[in-house]
């Protein structure tokens, strides 16, 4: 009995560590999106670099679209949207589709900083993990990976 209360007292203080890293490296992220955010337009705002991930990423997108991806309200999406469109970084077409809706698109000059911050995000993570043994960042990677699919079956 007393063993089993020494192990889960482990279990929990390893638990209790895991979590304590884990909510730093999501700051440290936050701080990362932040920043890119920025390097992409000096106005640009964690919510819109989201925006503009998604069209980057997934090519142009009905705002409803976004906003279901986003788990935002049609409303919201509208306004950052058009905070995007006023910065430079997207445009609205009519969908060929359906004529009663748009889609949103990064425009060439969005590409062209993603790709640069995104160079920079790269640079800066590759300079944290140079001292890394090559298997130390396999297991990392292979540790990630098992977390992130684990997220995805809570999905």
């Amino acid at each position: 009995m007393m063993l089993r209360r020494i192990v889960a007292m482990q279990d929990e203080k390893l638990l209790q560590t895991v979590e304590e890293e884990f909510t730093a490296i999501l700051l440290h992220a936050r701080d990362m999106l932040i920043r890119r955010a920025k390097a992409v337009h000096p106005d640009l705002q964690a919510p819109g670099y989201r925006v503009l991930a998604l069209v980057i990423r997934d090519d142009a997108q009905q705002q409803g679209v976004l906003a279901e991806k986003l788990r935002l309200d049609k409303a919201t999406i509208s306004r950052l949207v058009q905070h995007l469109e006023a910065l430079g970084l997207v445009t609205r077409t009519q969908d060929p589709s359906d004529g009663r809706a748009q889609l949103v698109s990064a425009t060439p000059l969005a590409h062209e900083k993603w790709l640069a911050s995104g160079n920079t995000l790269r640079q800066e993570l590759r300079r944290q993990l140079t001292e890394w043994e090559p298997g130390e960042l396999q297991n990392f990677g292979e540790l990630l990976h098992r977390l992130n699919i684990s997220f995805g079956e809570l999905a």
